[in-house]
C-alpha cells in the first residue's frame, strides 16, 4: 500500500496531513461519502480493469492503481522505445561487425528531405525545451508558494497554542495579594500545559522537518528538469550538426546517449501526468470535504482533527481557568476593595489599608459556573484596557510602606497592576480560547484548504500539466530526430563515399565509328597534303 507520505502532491496539497496527522488507516475506503467520485472514474489493473468506485482515497492500494494506470499509456511507450530500439541498435552493430557494406547508392531527395525534417524535429525539441523550462519554473513557484503557506499557519497554530499555554501559566501567578487560584486548578492547569506544550512541540519540529525534505525534493526536482530540458537541447544540436556533416560514428555516439535519455524523459514525462492527475483528485477532493463538513470522508482519517479530546479538555480547562480567575479577582473586589470598615479604625493589610471613596465596577465574567457563555451585566468592565481606565481612578496614593492608602481610593498602586495583570490573563485566554475549538473541530484545516484550492490549486495543475507536455513534447521530437540523424549521416556518407569513387575511378575508353582508339594514336597519324 503505498504510504500517505510517499507522492510528492501530499506535500502540495496535504501538508497540514503530512505536519499534522500521525496514521492513515484503510477504514475511509468504506466512507459514505466518496470525495472526487466522477473524477476518479478510471479503471483499476488490480481489479481486472473495471472501474474503480471508492473516491478520492490515499489510503487504498486501488486509488494508487488506478491513477498510476491514467499514465500507462506513457509509460508504456518508454518500455517500448528502451526495449524495440535498443535491440535495433544490437542487431545493427552485429550487421556492421559481421557484414560490412559500402553501398553508394543514395536520393538526393531523399538527402533534402531528412534533412528538411532533421530541421523541423530540432526545432520542436527547442520549443519543447522551451517550455518545459518555463513550466518547471512556474511549477516550483507555485509549489514552493503553496508550502510557505502550509508552512505558515502550522507555525501561527503554534505561536497561538504557546500563547495559550503562557496565558495559562500567568493564570497560576494571577491574583491580588495572598489571594489567588486553588491549588487543585494549579495542578489541572500543570496537566493541560504540559499536554499542549508537548504537541506544540512536536508539531513544530514535524513543520521543520517536513518543509525541509519538501524544499529539497523541489529543488531536486526542479534540478533534474533543467539539466534534463539542457541536455535535451545540447542532444538536438549535437545531433544535427554532426548528422549534416556525415560524421556516422559519432551520430552512433549520440543516437546511444539519446536513446537513455529518451527512455528517461518518457518516465518522468508519466511520472508528471500521474502527478498532475492527483493534483486534481486533491483539488477536488478538498473542495468537497469543505462544502460538506458533516460528511465522514477519506479525509476525516487522516486529519489531526479526528481526536479531539486533548483539544476539548484544553479548552474547558481554560474556560474554568478564566471563570475561577475572574471569580477571585471580583471577590477581591467585592469582599475588600469595596468593603467600608468603621472610621478610625487602624489599618490591617491587606484587608484593611485604608480604602475609601465610591465603589470599584467589576471585571465581566464571560462565562457561567457551569461554563456556558454569558452577557455582561450593565456596569461591568470588560477588558483590561478597560480595567485599567475604569480601575485607575480609583487608586490612592500610599504611604511610605506602600501598602496603606494615604489619599481617598479603593486601590493602592501595586493591587491595580495585579488586578490588571489578571483582567489580561483572563481576556488573553477567552481570546485564544477560539484557536482550540479551531483545532477541536478542524475549523482551521477547511480555511487552510480554501485557501489552497482558491489561491494555489490552478496554478499547480496548470503548471504540473505544463512540464508534462514540455516533457512529451521533447521526447517525442528527439526520438524522430534521432532516426533521422541516422537517416541522414548514412545518405551524407553515401553521397561522400559516390564522390570518392567518382574521382579515383579510371576514365572511359574513346571510340571513333564504333572502334576503340588507342589513347595519343592521332599523334602519330601522317600529316594530309596541302591543297
Amino acid at each position: 500500500m503505498p504510504s500517505p507520505g510517499a507522492p510528492l502532491v501530499l506535500v502540495f496539497f496535504l501538508a497540514f496531513v503530512s505536519l499534522f496527522a500521525v496514521h492513515a488507516s484503510a477504514a475511509g475506503a468504506e466512507s459514505p461519502f466518496l470525495l472526487a467520485a466522477a473524477r476518479t472514474h478510471r479503471k483499476d489493473p488490480l481489479a481486472g480493469l473495471r472501474y474503480y468506485t471508492g473516491g478520492w482515497n490515499i489510503s487504498s492500494e486501488h486509488y494508487w492503481a488506478s491513477v498510476g494506470f491514467s499514465a500507462a499509456p506513457v509509460f508504456a511507450a518508454a518500455g517500448i522505445w528502451f526495449a524495440v530500439f535498443g535491440a535495433a541498435l544490437f542487431l545493427a552493430g552485429c550487421c556492421y561487425c559481421c557484414c560490412p557494406s559500402r553501398s553508394t547508392s543514395y536520393s538526393r531527395a531523399g538527402l533534402v528531405i531528412s534533412f528538411a525534417l532533421l530541421l523541423l524535429f530540432t526545432a520542436a525539441a527547442v520549443v519543447g525545451c522551451a517550455i518545459l523550462y518555463d513550466g518547471q519554473g512556474r511549477f516550483h513557484g507555485s509549489t514552493s508558494a503553496t508550502v510557505d503557506y502550509v508552512v505558515k499557519q502550522s507555525g501561527d497554530t503554534v505561536d497561538n497554542l504557546r500563547t495559550f499555554t503562557g496565558y495559562l501559566e500567568a493564570a497560576k501567578a494571577a491574583g491580588v495579594g495572598p489571594v489567588s487560584l486553588p491549588d487543585d486548578l494549579k495542578g489541572r492547569i500543570d496537566d493541560v500545559v504540559r499536554k499542549i506544550g508537548s504537541a506544540s512541540d512536536v508539531l513544530a519540529a514535524r513543520t521543520a522537518s517536513n518543509s525541509a525534505k519538501i524544499r529539497d525534493a523541489l529543488d531536486t526536482i526542479r534540478t533534474i528538469l533543467i539539466v534534463l530540458a539542457a541536455g535535451m537541447l545540447i542532444l538536438a544540436f549535437a545531433g544535427l550538426v554532426l548528422s549534416a556533416c556525415g560524421l556516422e560514428s559519432l551520430v552512433y555516439v549520440l543516437v546511444f546517449l539519446a536513446w537513455i535519455m529518451v527512455a528517461a524523459t518518457f518516465v518522468l514525462c508519466g511520472t508528471f501526468l500521474l502527478l498532475h492527475n492527483v493534483v486534481g483528485d486533491t483539488c477536488e477532493a478538498m473542495g468537497e470535504w469543505v462544502r460538506h463538513p458533516q460528511e465522514h470522508t477519506a479525509l476525516d482519517d487522516i486529519l489531526p482533527c479526528v481526536d479531539t479530546a486533548a483539544a476539548t479538555e484544553a479548552l474547558s480547562r481554560g474556560k474554568e481557568v478564566n471563570y475561577r480567575l475572574v471569580a477571585v479577582l471580583n471577590g477581591v473586589i467585592s469582599n475588600v476593595s469595596n468593603a467600608d470598615f468603621p472610621p478610625g479604625a487602624p489599618p490591617s493589610p491587606p484587608l484593611y489599608y485604608n480604602q475609601s471613596g465610591p465603589p470599584m465596577p467589576l471585571l465581566c465574567n464571560l462565562y457561567t459556573p457551569d461554563l456556558h457563555d454569558r452577557a455582561c451585566a450593565p456596569g461591568e468592565v470588560v477588558g483590561p484596557d478597560a480595567a485599567r481606565q475604569a480601575w485607575g481612578t480609583h487608586a490612592c496614593k500610599t504611604d511610605g510602606s506602600g501598602q496603606v492608602c494615604a489619599t481617598t481610593g479603593r486601590l493602592t498602586p501595586s493591587m491595580l497592576e495585579q488586578m490588571v495583570g489578571a483582567a489580561n490573563v483572563s481576556y488573553g485566554l477567552s481570546r485564544y480560547g477560539p484557536v482550540l475549538t479551531d483545532l477541536a473541530d478542524c475549523s482551521f484545516v477547511r480555511r487552510a484548504f480554501q485557501a489552497v484550492g482558491k489561491d494555489h490549486c490552478p496554478g499547480l495543475g496548470r503548471y504540473s500539466e505544463q512540464v508534462y507536455r514540455g516533457l512529451l513534447a521533447v521526447a517525442v521530437a528527439v526520438l524522430l530526430s534521432v532516426l533521422l540523424w541516422v537517416l541522414h549521416s548514412r545518405e551524407r556518407r553515401k553521397r561522400s563515399d559516390a564522390r570518392e569513387m567518382e574521382l579515383v575511378a579510371p576514365a572511359p575508353p574513346m571510340y571513333r565509328h564504333g572502334y576503340p582508339v588507342e589513347e595519343k594514336a592521332l599523334l602519330y597519324s601522317p600529316r594530309r597534303p596541302s591543297m
